[in-house]
């Protein structure tokens, strides 16, 4: 079943800005980049923001929330380029799954390796290793949801969705891997990216708030938690 796609209720909120960098919490339904003439993205609004160009250093899915690291100059491209290929910024994500996550499963290895149209899938042979790491932050079984933080060790495409469908819970409103059930959020948000600021050497720990949209099904989860 085909999902719509959440409509931008909100302006990418600022957590982070100096003269060198600048942090985004992307809205669900905003690409990251590439939206040309077509569309905005959220390059374009950090440069309306801005006043010049800047650059995104990494990129979410469109239906994706979440923190997103952009640069305002060439200066330190060579070093955040670095930092993100050597695995050297930790990368948390918070999910809400259908189903209640197994008891256990803190850790999910795959190979994951594209399989055609944008899609990419858990192989058993070729693909690229990736490694998450699960802790259930709640779940409620009247809901049959669970609310996960999600640890990727990894940087493969779709890793985090795929690695839900590993476990057997994939994430909320996902029209490539979901359930085809009918959902008003997508559930995957990238809540806290930390890394070391190339100028400063100092560690930046940036979170950003889940969506709106979340809040009534997070209180819901995180009461009935133990259940």
């Amino acid at each position: 079943m085909a999902h719509a796609l959440p409509q931008m209720s909100t302006t990418p909120e600022v957590l982070f800005e100096d003269e060198h960098l600048l942090v985004l919490n992307k809205p669900s339904g905003l690409l990251t980049e590439g939206g040309a003439k077509r569309e905005d993205d959220l390059e374009q609004v950090a440069t309306r923001h801005v006043g010049k160009p800047v650059f995104c250093c990494h990129r979410l899915d469109r239906l994706t929330s979440g923190v997103v690291l952009l640069r305002k100059t060439n200066r330190y491209n060579a070093a955040l380029s670095a930092v993100f290929e050597s695995r050297q910024v930790r990368k948390l994500y918070w999910a809400l799954v259908e189903g209640l996550w197994p008891a256990g499963l803190h850790k999910v290895e795959t190979r994951i390796g594209p399989v055609g149209n944008g899609v990419w899938a858990n192989v058993k042979t070729g693909g690229k290793p990736a490694v998450s790491s699960f802790q259930v932050l709640g779940r409620s079984a009247e809901l049959n949801l669970s609310w996960l933080s999600v640890l990727l060790k990894t940087g493969r495409t779709h890793q985090a969705r795929l690695h839900c469908v590993q476990g057997g819970c994939p994430v909320v409103g996902d029209p490539l891997y979901g359930s085809g059930q009918p959902a008003e959020l997508f559930g995957l948000h990238a809540r806290e990216l930390r890394f070391r600021h190339p100028a400063t050497e100092k560690e930046l720990s940036l979170v950003a708030p889940a969506p709106v949209s979340w809040a009534a099904t997070l209180v819901q989860v995180e009461s009935q938690k133990q259940i």
